[in-house]
């Protein structure tokens, strides 16, 4: 994106909003290559997984979780509040 490009950006959606995508884009490239829990491998280019896998960021730390680890700790979590 040249200069002129990001001014004209800037001016339409406002400098905070731009700021706030940059910075998230930028988180982009900390997504881990593997599944935080069980260590499965994440490929970027299969849109299947992009859209099936959870990604979670807390103060610039970014996870990332598979569905069926996402599932099992649902689980856990449904099981634990019957309990009570």
């Amino acid at each position: 994106m040249n200069r002129k490009q990001r001014r004209a950006y800037d001016k339409q959606i406002g400098k905070e909003n731009t700021d706030r995508l940059s910075e998230q884009i930028s988180l982009f490239n900390k997504i881990p290559k593997k599944c935080d829990a069980c260590q499965k491998d994440f490929d970027k280019a299969d849109k299947d997984m992009v859209l099936s896998w959870n990604v979670v960021v807390k103060q610039e730390v970014v996870r990332l979780f598979c569905p069926e680890c996402i599932k099992k700790t649902k689980e856990l979590i449904d099981a634990s509040t019957e309990n009570r």
